[in-house]
């Protein structure tokens, strides 16, 4: 009889027991009525059990995608991916998770695996080209989002129309261009001068100073302005690519005027690391072209009166047309 109660136990128990893929299922279906909390239980159940369970990882990381856990969901995606070193959905989710935390770099280097993966993959295309309209990169961002639609994402139209319908070669372009005055007595002098068909960029130095040992520098540079976006939209483009080399930067709000013919704004940046760098910033909107400016100085912070001095030299800009 004893053997009889513990034969029975023993196959009651086996019968209770589930696999990965049991855990993983119940997780999918969790995920499938929107019950993701439950799913990444789940899933992690799955994981425990089986911890080269890739798609386990994937759905994980979606799951955690739509609860905005995006550090976290980022994790999943490249443990999957490590996993599976051409798993395409997880490239382009992992995108979408760094885009979430502004790391436009990143997604984009995701977004171009996806794509070097899938050349046909519309959805990738889509989402690349809103990344680069993000970043004012305004002509490769149209031109995603054009190859997007021929693609058949009938997303992408709608984003053409608002913000590339004013997107034409600078060789056809109404002549605009940015006055702006570097005082002679200051000693400034072009030490770079350099130009892409998506950017220009001149650096000044003072005097005999070089980019070794420069103690002020300033820095002018041209971009096609993004239809739609704001000077305060830039502003933080600028400081979050500020914050990749410096994360302990701060972002100083100083002035603008955004309902002028030519909206502009005016702030700092400063950097308190071991080798300080601080800036006083000018973003101004052309019809065309976006002008972005900028002069620093090797400190921690801007001193109350090089602030003062640089933030008059600015107003002093202007743009004319030919």
């Amino acid at each position: 009889m004893k053997l009889l109660v513990l034969l029975s136990l023993f196959i009651s128990i086996s019968a209770n027991a589930q696999t990965a893929v049991d855990y993983y299922n119940k997780g999918s279906e969790e995920a499938n009525n929107k019950d993701f909390e439950s799913s990444v239980a789940d899933f992690s159940k799955a994981i425990k059990l089986d911890n080269t369970y890739t798609d386990a990882y994937y759905n994980r990381g979606t799951s955690k995608l739509y609860l905005k856990d995006y550090k976290s969901a980022i994790a999943d995606f490249s443990k999957s991916i490590e996993l599976k070193p051409d798993f395409v959905s997880a490239y382009k989710n992992r995108g979408a998770a760094k885009l979430k935390l502004n790391d436009y770099s990143g997604a984009i280097s995701d977004f171009d695996m996806v794509i070097k993966l899938d050349p046909t993959n519309a959805s990738a295309f889509f989402m690349r080209g809103q990344v680069k309209l993000q970043i004012s990169d305004a002509n490769s961002g149209c031109a995603d989002l054009a190859k997007a639609n021929e693609l058949g994402d009938a997303r992408a139209q709608k984003f053409i129309d608002q913000y590339c319908r004013g997107i034409v070669s600078k060789e056809v372009r109404k002549g605009e261009s940015l006055r702006i005055d570097w005082p002679d007595a200051e000693g400034w002098k072009v030490a770079s001068n350099q130009e892409t068909k998506e950017e220009k960029v001149i650096e000044l130095l003072r005097n005999n100073e070089t980019f070794d040992n420069w103690t002020e520098i300033g820095t002018m540079m041209v971009y096609p302005v993004v239809k739609g976006t704001t000077v305060d939209i830039v502003m933080q483009v600028m400081f979050e690519q500020a914050k990749k080399t410096c994360p302990s930067a701060v972002l100083t709000f100083i002035e603008k005027d955004d309902k002028t013919k030519y909206p502009w704004i005016l702030f700092k940046i400063e950097c308190g690391i071991s080798k300080p760098e601080s800036q006083v910033w000018q973003i101004m909107f052309g019809s065309d072209d976006m002008f972005v400016n900028f002069r620093a100085v090797k400190q921690k912070t801007v001193p109350d009166e090089l602030k003062k001095k640089w933030v008059n030299f600015f107003k002093t800009v202007s743009i004319v047309t030919n």
